[in-house]
């Protein structure tokens, strides 16, 4: 099995727990957005080590990760990293109302 993988991006809106308001409404309060980085293989046979995420080595930029053993059991995985988010306001994303 050759070695393939992606890169794509996950956004989190960052909010607070919506607050009732007048008229048996709710508002939610935003305080910006994150976006983390994800990288997903369809199949390796390297495993991230413990010093690439944060807090666990100088520089480490993952903040977490989930590999499976694929069932041909040479040592191949399929599975995803997430990279340290970036924080930003929620207009650059588009979805503002």
């Amino acid at each position: 099995m050759a070695e393939s993988s992606f890169i794509g991006q996950v956004y989190r809106l960052r909010a607070s727990s919506p607050m009732p308001v007048s008229n048996g409404r709710l508002m939610l309060h935003t305080f910006g957005a994150e976006v983390n980085d994800v990288e997903i293989y369809e199949c390796t046979q390297s495993l991230p080590a413990s010093s690439e995420f944060r807090g666990q080595g100088l520089g480490g930029s993952l903040v977490s990760a989930n590999f499976s053993r694929l069932g041909d059991k040479d040592g191949h995985f399929q599975g995803r990293k997430i990279f340290t988010p970036d924080y930003i306001e929620e207009d650059e994303l588009g979805f503002n109302f």
